[in-house]
């Protein structure tokens, strides 16, 4: 019994320890089902803020997607419309070219216009007071122009036109008769005379038209020999009524071209007819020869056809102005154009910068957002990996913890089975033991579950120790990551308000970059209102020129009427007296007393009654000559009075420009000095006129002292020196003088390498003002270039 007792003891052992073993296994799956549910439920949340994120982070992608795309169009629009500046700015330039040279020809097309017109209308107001002709002609042409006469036509050089080439011939070939007058009949001449008589207005020849009768040489083979020009009366144009009249005058009348082949004609033909050469010498029929030199311009036939020329001259010549003011209109249409369009442009330019500098800011705080949202998904990601592993081994434990709870139950109902089967035989042994041993049973289930509940307990604490850790490492970690989340947006705050201050100080550089255009644009007015003073007083200095100059073509026609006059009179002198001015000249007697005076008027007297009828002509004619003599003594007092007005208009634009010289060459012999210094790196150096007291025409002596060495003039320094000089010297004229752009050709090719790059750096520091192109071979200009 007690050994059947001890069996079913043991055996009962054996079932409550696989019984507690089977409670542990359930108390340790019941943990890891609540932690796994805790995972679960932690893992739902973190997936949901997860797709959260993730869906903030495809709508800042897309956003800032957006702002680079935005960001990328801005830049390309701004570097397209500074692009459409540049070429803009080439047109620009361009067109002020185009309008300068434009404005530059109207203003000498206007010039020219000015004195041919002025050419013009002097010489037609020779035509029109009949300038050249005789007292005669001029009364009776001007009765004609009143209606007093009838039947006069007009005189014989207003009749006809001809070449320029043939002028001079010509009008050696009519001489006087050029200023015979060609009337319908003899009434009508008749009639002029008797005016002239009344009026007493002198002699004139007149030519009728109804008894004038013509007559043409009819020398055979004499249009073969050489130098035959033609016959005079085929030279000249008329008209059809008027071919008697020029043929009686010039159809006997040979031109030839030279003197030689005019002699060898008369000489082949005996002398049978007049002949003159191009260049005005005559030989008579029957062989006299008159010759000399004569006026090309004087003529009335010459002054006729330069009319006509200067009248299909100044045709073209508006032609050229009127078109020459539509460019100049047009091209200043241009020019207006380009700047509105180039203003635009600009305006263009700085939007396109204010929405680069924008963008650019957004950009910066969208980088700086997805930043931190990859930063938190990165993290939720980790994080789920975790749950997700933890959750693996927890489903694991658990399975394993099932399998160890189904091994402990099924063990103790195998012990328990034989148990049973044990008691079955000795029931009866037992029973007095059963109390006894149910109540030691119960103590001890009672103190193995005790146990048990103990070692589960311990376990259960510390997996709630474990989890607890775990969640406040969890709670620790997501601290972490809000603090990194608020810092990252502190960060981006202070980005922002950083970049909201950099953009307050880009508004306000912008505002004084807008006022300082303003200024600008204002002193550009300024000077442009200058400019235009300055172009007024040069027009005004051009007009004061163009007036010289047409005042001068004046007197200088004056000059040439005066000639004409001067030689109609000699030729009057020697025609009506046979005397030169010489002649004249010499038979001039001093009055040395009044009776003397007298004598000598009896004596004349007597020889004037001796020779016969008085010529009642010679008062007129000394009346009419006296009169032009006193014309013509005021018409030069007039002609010395201009130029003495010119003359001192000269010595005031002479002293204007002794005086601009004087302060200029002060100027650059200063800045000479200056950039003289700066380039050799000391020494001295001056400029110097030979004779300051006339230095428009006076020579500049260049003395230089380099550093370390004597004072000399250029013409002692080495080559290299002498070209450092002449450099320095060029600098200062750019310094008084910027020039908007310089082309220099290997100009620093004699200087060593160290003079080299002093002179590249130095044109580096004036590279502001003056936009350089330089041809070069040396390593220190190539440098500096940019």
């Amino acid at each position: 019994a007690d050994t059947a007792a001890q069996e079913t003891v043991a055996l009962q052992a054996k079932e409550t320890l696989e019984l507690s073993a089977a409670s542990d296994a359930r108390v340790e799956l019941s943990a890891l089902r609540a932690g796994v549910e805790g995972v679960s439920e932690r893992r739902t949340t973190l997936e949901r803020d997860l797709a959260e994120a993730r869906e903030k982070l495809s709508a800042a992608q897309a956003e800032s997607k957006a702002n680079r795309r935005a960001l990328n169009e801005a830049r390309e629009e701004a570097q397209a419309v500074a692009n459409i500046i540049q070429g803009h700015s080439l047109k620009m330039d361009g067109r002020k070219r185009r309008a300068e040279e434009a404005q530059s020809a109207k203003v000498q097309l206007t010039m020219d216009v000015g004195a041919l017109e002025n050419r013009i209308h002097l010489l037609g107001e020779m035509e029109k007071e009949y300038e050249g002709f005789s007292k005669a002609v001029k009364v009776v042409m001007q009765a004609v122009e009143r209606q007093a006469l009838r039947g006069i036509h007009a005189p014989v050089a207003n009749l006809m036109t001809t070449d320029e080439k043939y002028t001079v011939a010509l009008e050696i070939a009519l001489g006087a008769s050029m200023q015979n007058i060609v009337v319908d009949r003899e009434e009508d001449a008749k009639a002029a005379i008797g005016y002239l008589k009344q009026r007493d207005g002198g002699r004139a020849t007149f030519l009728p038209l109804t008894t004038i009768r013509g007559d043409v040489l009819r020398e055979r083979g004499i249009e073969n020999e050489y130098g035959f020009v033609g016959i005079a009366s085929e030279l000249i144009r008329f008209d059809g009524e008027y071919s008697e009249i020029f043929r009686n005058l010039l159809g006997r009348t040979v031109i030839v071209e030279d003197l030689d082949c005019g002699i060898a004609m008369a000489r082949k033909y005996g002398n049978r007819f007049r002949i003159v050469t191009l260049d005005g010498q005559v030989i008579n029929r029957g062989g006299s020869m008159t010759g000399g030199s004569v006026s090309r311009s004087a003529g009335v036939l010459s002054r006729a056809n330069e009319l006509k020329r200067l009248t299909g001259q100044l045709e073209t010549m508006q032609e050229k102005l009127r078109e020459a003011a539509r460019r100049a209109e047009e091209t200043g249409r241009e020019l207006q154009k380009a700047q509105y369009e180039l203003d635009v442009a600009r305006e263009q330019q700085h939007k396109a910068q204010d929405d680069v500098i924008a963008l650019e800011g957004t950009k910066k705080q969208y980088d700086v957002l997805l930043d931190g949202l990859r930063g938190a998904r990165e993290s939720m990601e980790q994080e789920l990996r975790s749950l997700a592993q933890r959750k693996a081994d927890s489903e694991a434990r658990m399975e394993e913890l099932r399998r160890t709870v189904d091994q402990h139950e099924a063990e103790a109902a195998d012990l328990h089975s034989q148990m049973e089967a044990s008691q079955a035989g000795r029931s009866g042994l037992l029973d007095q033991s059963t109390a006894l041993s149910e109540e030691i049973s119960a103590k001890r289930a009672q103190q193995a579950a005790l146990s048990a509940e103990e070692q589960t307990t311990r376990r259960a604490i510390a997996e709630l120790e474990q989890l607890r850790g775990q969640l406040l490492t969890d709670d620790s970690g997501r601290e972490t990551l809000r603090r990194q989340f608020a810092e990252t947006i502190e960060q981006a705050r202070a980005q922002a308000e950083g970049h909201r201050t950099e953009a307050a100080k880009l508004r306000a550089q912008a505002g004084e970059l807008r006022q300082k255009l303003d200024n600008l644009t204002q002193q550009k007015l300024e000077l442009e209102g200058r400019r235009g003073a300055v172009m007024r007083q040069i027009e005004e200095r051009n007009q004061t020129l163009i007036n010289c100059t047409q005042e001068m073509n004046r007197l200088e026609q004056k000059l040439n009427a005066n000639a004409m006059e001067e030689k109609n009179i000699l030729d009057k002198l020697w025609e009506h007296y046979e005397l030169s001015h010489s002649d004249a000249m010499e038979q001039r007697i001093e009055l040395e007393s009044v009776p003397k005076a007298t004598r000598r008027i009896a004596e004349l007297n007597r020889a004037i009654k001796a020779l016969g009828t008085p010529n009642i002509g010679a008062i007129e004619e000394y009346d009419r000559v006296n009169t032009r003599y006193t014309y013509l003594s005021e018409q030069r007092t007039d002609v010395e009075k201009a130029k003495e007005e010119l003359l001192g208009v000269i010595e005031e634009i002479t002293k204007q420009m002794t005086v601009i010289f004087a302060e200029q060459f002060k100027l650059l012999n200063e800045s000479f000095q200056q950039t003289f210094l700066e380039l050799f790196g000391g020494g001295k150096a001056q400029l110097e006129l030979e004779d300051e007291k006339d230095i428009l025409n006076c020579g500049i002596e260049i003395k230089v002292q380099p550093p370390g060495k004597q004072l000399k003039t250029i013409t002692l320094l080495s080559g290299g020196e002498k070209a450092f000089v002449a450099i320095a010297l060029y600098f200062a004229i750019l310094k008084v003088h910027p020039m908007p752009f310089c082309v220099m050709d290997e100009i620093e090719a004699a200087l060593d390498e160290s003079n080299v790059v002093r002179f590249a750096r130095y044109m580096r520091r004036i590279a502001g003002k003056t936009q350089f192109i330089v041809i070069t071979h040396r390593r220190g200009t190539m440098e500096e270039a940019d």
